[in-house]
């Protein structure tokens, strides 16, 4: 199986620090990979150095985050969609929610539109909304409407549950259990790496300890590794 991406020797510098050192993976499609590790220990930098190099990404490339060094190669049917920490900034100001989904897909349908914004709980009234007026949880389910609606095949998300209420967080749990595609997913709400994800990276001094299995075993071999 031809991967989705292929990473050789990446490393990268940010802040003054070594975030990443030498790393080197291949993803499978259709998997979904837990990213773990401390703040600032380089996840986030992993995502928008890999964002930087993605052809296929169907929003405007992260030009400003090119990695230092090694070889960064995605599948050639590859498109990406990516959910950023600071999600909030990317929605237009001044629109309402229908219209703003409307953007990018024109061909969509009202019925469309509003079936998605009902999937991550919007009511039938939430969408005639201005945008300007959302909390950042109304936010964040916005951003994973339009995520639905542009259907990529590979998702990087970064810690998409900050500000979402227990509801939203299951509904999102259920949404990429059902997702086909492939995840790179920051997070540390480990309730839902433990449902969804099928590898396990922990990041740690530049380095990406990589287990190829679920949440729960990655931590039976860690108990057993420091028993």
């Amino acid at each position: 199986m031809t991967p989705s991406i292929s990473v050789a020797g990446v490393s990268r510098r940010y802040r003054g620090q070594l975030a990443l050192d030498q790393v080197s993976f291949d993803i499978e499609p259709g998997s979904i990979t837990g990213l773990l590790g401390r703040n600032g220990a380089g996840k986030t930098t992993m995502l928008r150095s890999l964002l930087r190099n993605a052809t296929g990404f169907v929003d405007a490339p992260d030009r400003e985050f090119p990695v230092d060094s090694g070889v960064v190669t995605w599948g050639h049917e590859v498109a990406v969609g990516y959910f950023s920490q600071d999600h909030k900034e990317s929605i237009q100001p001044g629109v309402t929610l229908i219209e703003w989904l409307h953007g990018f897909d024109p061909r969509a349908s009202q019925q469309e539109l509003r079936g998605l914004l009902g999937q991550m709980l919007f009511s039938g009234e939430d969408a005639t909304k201005r945008t300007e007026n959302l909390s950042g949880g109304e936010a964040a389910r916005l951003i994973f409407c339009r995520l639905m609606l542009q259907k990529p095949n590979f998702l990087l998300l970064d810690e998409p549950t900050n500000h979402l209420d227990l509801e939203s967080i299951n509904a999102l749990n259920i949404a990429l259990q059902k997702y086909d595609g492939t995840v790179l997913l920051v997070s540390h709400d480990h309730d839902l790496v433990e449902e969804v994800a099928t590898r396990i990276w922990h990041f740690d001094g530049g380095k990406i300890e990589d287990f190829k299995g679920p949440y729960t075993e990655y931590l039976t071999a860690r108990e057993t590794v420091t028993a």
